[in-house]
């Protein structure tokens, strides 16, 4: 599917470009009008209450099983993408204080608010970081730039070809919307440290 191929890079563009408005106080003033969608959207993925893993699994599920009935075409898919970006970048900031009134606004959001939109311009930087540091291989040691870039998009596309494109994006998804809950209840630290130690014992 044409259209699959494409949604993880629609939805990294468009996470990047919100995330690369600058530091966290002028993100803060990018998306004061998403503020309440933003806090509810950070506590669901942190995992706040014990219910909320199932109900990130349930709309991300849905919004798959919606683009596998569809099943779309690439200019089709792409369109109906933009169009609800541009939509609800519209709409939200107008229904928003409709939907939740100004009273309701509370020290605990503005602290997760603005947590939140630290965590997004600290992933920003790592990402940054990290393309850097991937280029500056290239040219200190291209040998292995060209062993990790071969190795990592030769898996991928071994994966692709295993696997409907959609379940891989699916799949993808998924575990890119687990990662604040596990980093923010410890697991995804005690995952690397566990690995670390096997590292380090398979060494010795």
């Amino acid at each position: 599917m044409l259209f699959s191929k494409q949604l993880l890079l629609i939805i990294c563009t468009i996470l990047y470009h919100v995330s690369a408005s600058g530091d966290a106080k002028s993100m803060k003033s990018s998306l004061k009008g998403w503020r309440e969608i933003f806090v509810i959207a950070s506590k669901l993925t942190k995992w706040e209450k014990p219910f909320y893993p199932g109900i990130v699994f349930a709309i991300i599920s849905a919004v798959f099983l919606l683009i596998w009935y569809l099943d779309p075409s690439l200019i089709t898919g792409v369109s109906m993408v933009l169009m609800m970006v541009c939509l609800l970048d519209y709409l939200i900031p107008f229904i928003s204080p409709i939907v939740f009134p100004e009273t309701n606004w509370n020290g605990d959001k503005e602290k997760e608010f603005t947590n939140g939109c630290a965590a997004l311009s600290n992933a920003r930087v790592t990402f940054r970081k990290s393309m850097s540091s991937l280029f500056k291989l290239k040219d200190t040691n291209p040998w292995l730039y060209v062993a990790i870039s071969t190795v990592s998009l030769s898996t991928l596309a071994w994966l692709g070809n295993q696997m409907h494109n959609l379940m891989l994006a699916y799949f993808i998804t998924l575990i890119i919307a687990a990662i604040p809950g596990l980093a923010h209840h410890g697991l995804l630290k005690q995952g690397i440290e566990a690995v670390s130690r096997l590292g380090k014992k398979k060494s010795q």
